[in-house]
């Protein structure tokens, strides 16, 4: 057996492999989920505030790259509030 210990899950590690086709069905060809795939239009001509870019990787257990990660955000408004 492998041992898989040298790198711990996260507590959110739970949705398995298939979460793409949750948030995304139009772009996996799954119509009349939603109108408009989840996300899309995050951020327009009229939202203000600050611009930030988050980058990085996602491992899995055994130290391989994931792929197919969706990584949840929550950011304040320009107000400093949440919806």
């Amino acid at each position: 057996m492998q041992q898989l210990g040298y790198l711990k899950e996260t507590p959110s590690q739970t949705a398995g492999p298939y979460v793409h086709i949750g948030l995304t069905p139009n772009f996996c060809d799954i119509s009349g989920v939603y109108d408009t795939d989840l996300g899309i239009g995050m951020v327009n001509d009229k939202t203000l505030g600050e611009r930030i870019t988050v980058t990085g990787r996602i491992f899995d257990g055994a130290g391989a790259l994931v792929r197919d990660a969706v990584i949840e955000i929550w950011q304040a408004d320009s107000s400093g509030l949440y919806n």
